[in-house]
């Protein structure tokens, strides 16, 4: 076991000497704490989430995930159930739950995504790096990433999935 020492993070600063802010397809994700500064029990990162935008639907095997509004509407979805969601929320998805969200605001939102255990912000990391330049997502690229950190793709974001209702 290693032993782990104090830090702090600045706001709008993300962990380690690079301080990289991934970009995923829109969303920029910082990481607070990470696998490596807890010896793997958790992670703490930071989501900033344009208007509109949001993750596809997913289901963790290995993390449990909790999400703490601190600017801006959203709407979460777990397990076919729908939660509007504002600053001082808090949502849980344990592992296994089918979830997704989407920030329903006219102005980018911020949430506090803490797992358990750690391992999406690797996760995160990887993603950014193979993924970067791409306009659109590369199923062919992601569904490997999502196969190799215990996550499975669902669907579509919140969004996409409600355009493409409308049109029918």
């Amino acid at each position: 076991m290693s032993i782990a020492k104090a830090h702090i993070v600045h706001s709008g600063k993300a962990r380690g000497p690079r301080n990289v802010r991934f970009d995923i397809f829109g969303d920029q994700i910082l990481i607070k704490l990470g696998q490596a500064d807890t010896d793997g029990s958790y992670a703490i990162m930071e989501g900033i989430t344009p208007p509109q935008g949001g993750p596809p639907l997913h289901r963790h095997s290995r993390e449990d995930e909790s999400f703490c509004i601190m600017e801006g509407d959203f709407v979460f979805e777990i397990d076919g159930e729908k939660f509007p969601a504002g600053p001082g929320c808090t949502l849980f998805a344990p592992r296994g739950t089918a979830h997704t969200f989407q920030n329903v605001g006219e102005v980018p939102g911020r949430l506090l995504v803490i797992v358990q255990p750690a391992g999406l912000d690797v996760f995160f990391d990887e993603v950014a790096q193979v993924t970067s330049g791409m306009a659109q997502p590369d199923l062919k690229v992601i569904v490997p990433l999502f196969q190799k950190y215990g996550l499975e793709l669902l669907g579509p974001p919140v969004g996409a999935r409600a355009t493409a209702t409308a049109g029918r």
